[in-house]
């Protein structure tokens, strides 16, 4: 079964939002996000094998546990990425082709930065009527990504069906996300992590 977020929480942090942060911080970041930018640039225009590129260039930098990798990788291509399985959250929409577009983008952003790789804020938000991966960065007019970090959001509806709700939205340590809303008369605003 596929890791599914719990129904009051509209925003998550798995492991490909959490591996993009993490990855494209510190020492060696932008070699790493140059070599993920070409090998999902090399799947190009239908992003087959999107799930061992992840793995190989951004995955494996970040989870060390093999045990845990293994599991990342496999809930990638039944659930996300191999639009044949029985089990894929979005049937019939091209996964592979519109993640790895939004993430290439999102990619080429942070490298644009003046004198080093800008880190990724990556956020999967949930809810939205279809799929779609948005990248925000401010760029002046030469084409510079200036700003402290590029933000990635991967919109998508809600997956339905049989899946194993998380008990752990936000993977890593500092990312934190709140939501205000009106209900019942009330405005309120939630910690993600506490739901």
């Amino acid at each position: 079964m596929g890791f599914i977020v719990i129904p009051n929480v509209c925003s998550a942090k798995g492991a490909i939002c959490h591996c993009l942060d993490e990855f494209s911080k510190g020492r060696g970041a932008r070699s790493r996000v140059a070599r993920l930018r070409d090998a999902i640039a090399a799947l190009a225009p239908a992003f087959n094998g999107l799930t061992g590129v992840f793995d190989q260039h951004l995955v494996s930098h970040v989870i060390t546990d093999a045990t845990e990798r293994g599991r990342i990788v496999a809930h990638l291509e039944r659930y996300w990425f191999n639009q044949a399985s029985p089990e894929a959250f979005f049937p019939g929409v091209p996964m592979a082709s519109i993640y790895g577009q939004g993430v290439l983008k999102a990619l080429d952003l942070a490298l644009a930065g003046r004198r080093v790789v800008l880190p990724l804020n990556s956020w999967w938000l949930l809810d939205f009527p279809e799929v779609k991966l948005l990248s925000l960065a401010d760029v002046d007019s030469a084409g510079v990504t200036t700003g402290g970090r590029v933000t990635l959001l991967i919109l998508t509806p809600r997956p339905q069906g049989g899946g194993t709700p998380t008990r752990t939205p936000i993977l890593g340590e500092t990312a934190q996300a709140f939501v205000t809303e009106h209900h019942d008369n009330a405005t309120r605003t939630v910690a993600i992590r506490s739901q």
